[in-house]
């Protein structure tokens, strides 16, 4: 049995059609016919690593060679219009601020440590990544850049099972995963478990921050190091099941579980602060010799659809509950101090978990010809937040006494009800889609702790979407679009309690705030080749009301805050190229170069606040199946650096390596060899951020660099998908997604 790539499928019939019969020639006679036979032939098609229409970009991990021995942050990395800097934080079009889902549901553990906890996690647990650029009306409103989904549920159909097993092992990290999927008449299902983690804890980073305080000549200049020994602990596990009694009903249920554990094996710490003549002020060192921090996520939710007997036409009751805990703490101990008075040991612990429910009910009615599709929908979601911590000192482990002060104990409260409507449409060539969506939000905080006011406040959104495409020719496309999405402020940027950061720094929100209105227009070409497709897109955002913060002083106490006070422009232009130069050689290129500028009114002063300038990224992949089946994956890139209205930062590099081969009939064991970032023993992330009152100078460097091998052993053979309703909750509102919190004790 012979097979053979999709890419190669019409020259191989076109060897089997009889030279007259492919195009004949004028001739005095005809020739007598002559074929050749073949053997029996398989023709299979690869499906592409990188799939985008404009409205979405799509990462097939299951095609990327280099994803049995990869971390799912790695595999990250090359997805179009991603970037992630040298401290794990995550970037969507050099934004921060999106949305992040677990098959199309929201995930309350990974909102808080999303790059720690895609590090820990192994590439294989996952089959793609979607970048939702446009969601539109039907998706939750909030995130500037979009939402980030990470797709886990693998395909099954008929009756029987299928699964894998692997393994890998690196300088840092061991990483054991199983799946399993099965069907049997109306019940079908799949689930999944992984582990990854560092029991050796031999993984290290250092930093280096130089604050200087302008308004303040005795202390004047900090200088502060500190170096880290850590290890973690990550475990995730889910499974989905699906019951379809009839063509009509289907019955989903699901439920994820996540927890990770990161412990300090080694912290030190020296702080030296200065007066502006130079003269050494105080100082001190002091070690951190237990802590870490755990967190822990679950949702659990059913969807229940109707389809009516004509295609398209359903109605979806879906219902989620999520709940997720992170839990820090860190005993800390002087052992120099410099003019500096303080208890040997401290204690510091924060506890915050977070229980939502979700209710959302969807319809969608095609009209007579089925090309025109209407779709309206509603949704309610109780979020309440429970938060507390302290600050203990002593001269002993054993005798610490609690920092009043510090003490809180809180519960944050948000409630929002949503509706929305849309329409889809096509005519010809032409495709047409619009919406709008409308939003409530009631948020605020109860302090049962502290001398501070409770409060509460409301917000109110309305959020239009519309985008039109052109079919020019079967393999390209030209889509225009514009979005609107909101960035509601946090709770601790609207809360009014005026908290003491030091006895002479003070921090407090503004209940006054509105949510952020940032309005898009983009213009996408796309080119679906088989050898050589991607596309191009030129984007211009604006911002007028961007939620900032600014600094003020009396003269003595140094106030800072959040109002409604940027106008942010940005204009991007990005795209990338996959050219599958044979059915064995495939490279894919992407990148992106925007223009960035800031501006706010200063309010501590009559002037403003301006920043701008050229920022951008390029990356790359590259694979090759070589002779005796062995497959070479390489792949790096670079960022050139973010621009923010008072804060910059250097630009960031990654690369890596892997060779893999399989064994056994079907391919079933695979071995591979990886390596990453192996030739310097660390990378570095420079920032800077410069306030009326302060410039600060930080520098991180991560010892990241892996060399390891995995192996993984694929069994059973199953091959369409697991039944889903066609909607399904996806809890993308909150603000703050998608950025990393290191250890950073």
């Amino acid at each position: 049995m012979k097979t053979i790539n999709a890419i190669t499928t019409l020259s191989l019939l076109s060897a089997a059609i009889p030279a007259a019969a492919q195009q004949p020639e004028p001739s005095d006679s005809i020739q007598p016919a002559t074929y050749e036979t073949l053997d029996e032939v398989v023709i299979s098609a690869r499906k592409p690593v990188i799939q985008a229409n404009g409205e979405k970009i799509s990462y097939n991990v299951e095609e990327d060679p280099a994803a049995d021995s990869s971390s799912a942050l790695e595999m990250l990395r090359k997805v179009p219009s991603v970037t992630i800097d040298g401290q794990d934080n995550i970037f969507i079009n050099g934004n921060g601020n999106f949305r992040i889902q677990v098959n199309g549901k929201d995930d309350p553990s990974l909102s808080m440590n999303t790059g720690k906890i895609l590090k820990a996690m192994p590439a294989s647990a996952i089959v793609r990544f979607e970048i939702i650029q446009e969601p539109g009306a039907k998706f939750d409103a909030e995130g500037a850049a979009g939402i980030l989904n990470i797709i886990t549920a693998r395909r099954q159909s008929n009756d029987g099972y299928a699964g894998s097993l692997s393994i890998g092992a690196g300088r840092t990290q061991l990483t054991p995963s199983a799946y399993i999927r099965a069907k049997k008449g109306k019940f079908s299902g799949n689930a999944h478990v992984e582990y990854a983690g560092n029991p050796f804890a031999n993984q290290t980073n250092d930093s280096d921050e130089r604050i200087e305080y302008l308004t303040d000549m005795n202390n004047h200049l900090s200088r502060l190091s500190a170096k880290q020994q850590f290890g973690f602990h990550y475990i995730g596990g889910g499974i989905d099941l699906a019951f379809e009694p009839d063509s009509l009903n289907l019955i989903t249920a699901n439920m994820n579980v996540r927890g990770m554990d990161g412990f300090i094996r080694k912290y030190d710490e020296t702080n030296r602060m200065f007066d502006s003549e130079g003269n050494l002020r105080w100082g001190y060192d002091r070690k951190a010799d237990n802590g870490g921090l755990t967190n822990f996520g679950l949702s659990a939710g059913m969807s229940y659809q109707h389809t009516f007997r004509r295609r398209g036409h359903h109605i979806i009751l879906s219902y989620l509950y999520s709940r997720g805990n992170d839990k820090l703490d860190v005993t800390r101990r002087f052992t120099e101090t410099i003019n500096f008075q303080s208890p040997e040991y401290s204690y510091f612990c924060m506890d915050n978990t977070t229980n939502e429910h979700t209710v959302q009910l969807d319809y969608a009615l095609p009209l007579s010809d089925e090309r025109h599709i209407i779709e309206t929908g509603a949704k309610t979601v109780f979020r309440r937040n429970d938060g507390s911590g302290h600050e203990s000192y002593g001269d002993s482990k054993e005798n610490l006494s609690v920092d009043e002060p510090t003490a809180t104990d809180m519960r944050q409260f948000q409630d929002i009800a949503a509706a929305y409507a849309s329409y889809t449409g096509s005519l010809g060539k032409w495709s047409l889609k619009a919406g709008v969506r409308y939003e409530h939000t009631r948020m605020g905080i109860n302090f049962r702790k502290g001398d501070y006011d409770d409060f509460t406040t409301h917000l109110n959104d309305v959020v239009p979407n519309a985008a039109v495409s052109y079919s020019f020719a079967p393999a390209h496309s030209l889509r225009a679009s514009y979005q609107m999405r909101i960035t509601r402020p946090s709770l601790s940027q609207v809360n009014p309690a005026r908290i003491p950061l030091s006895v002479n720094n003070v921090q407090f929100g503004n209940p006054d705030l509105d949510s952020e209105h940032n309005n898009k227009v983009t213009l996408t070409y796309s080119n679906f080749g088989r050898m050589i497709g991607g596309n191009l897109s030129l984007e211009y955002s604006q911002t007028d009301n961007s939620i900032e913060h600014y600094v003020y002083s009396d003269g003595i106490t140094i106030f800072s805050t959040s109002a409604n006070l940027g106008k942010n422009r940005a204009t991007t232009l990005s795209g990338f190229l996959n050219c599958n130069f044979s059915a064995k050689t495939r490279l894919t290129i992407n990148g992106n170069v925007q223009y960035v500028d800031i501006k706010a009114p200063d309010p501590s002063s009559d002037g403003s606040i301006s920043a701008n300038g050229w920022t951008g990224y390029i990356g790359g992949s590259f694979d090759w199946t070589m002779p005796a089946a062995i497959r070479l994956n390489a792949y790096g890139g670079k960022s050139f650096g973010n621009i923010g209205l008072y804060s910059s930062s250097n630009g960031w590099y990654y690369y890596g390596i892997s060779l893999s081969r399989s064994f056994l009939k079907n391919d079933a064991l695979t071995v591979a060899l990886n390596a990453g970032n192996f030739l310097e023993s660390s990378r570095s992330f420079k920032h800077r951020q410069h306030t009326a009152s302060t410039i600060t100078h930080s520098e991180y460097r991560n010892h990241d660099w892996n060399i390891g091998v995995s192996l993984s052993w694929n069994f059973g053979s199953l091959k369409s998908q697991t039944k889903k309703t066609d909607a399904s909750i996806s809890n993308d509102d909150q603000s703050q997604g998608g950025q990393s919190k290191g250890l950073g004790f």
